[in-house]
């Protein structure tokens, strides 16, 4: 399991990157995650926000559809030659709602 206060404490990183994702999965995660698959792997945290250095949970408008719409774009092979991913892989830590 994640330990979301020590990655939240720790700075980006080759193999971890912090997204504001507030309404909805960001294109750059598709970048960070072409990123990944082609090195070892990482993690991506979604709602987190970077200020005065710092990286603070601002969370995501709706997990539940942010998850759906991260599979189906996985599954979708106009748009990911291949999903390299598990259910495992994707989870919500917090359900923080921003307004």
């Amino acid at each position: 399991m994640v330990n979301l206060d020590q990655l939240l404490k720790s700075k980006e990183k080759v193999s971890l990157e912090m997204k504001k994702a507030g309404n909805g999965v960001p294109q750059s995660m598709w970048d960070t995650y072409s990123a990944f698959a082609n090195t070892v792997g990482g993690v991506i945290l979604l709602g987190v926000e970077e200020k005065n250095g710092e990286f603070i949970v601002t969370g995501v408008r709706d997990s539940e559809q942010m998850v759906k719409d991260i599979w189906n774009t996985l599954n979708n092979a106009q748009k990911i030659s291949r999903n390299i991913l598990y259910d495992y892989n994707i989870y919500v830590l917090c359900g923080k709602l921003i307004s």
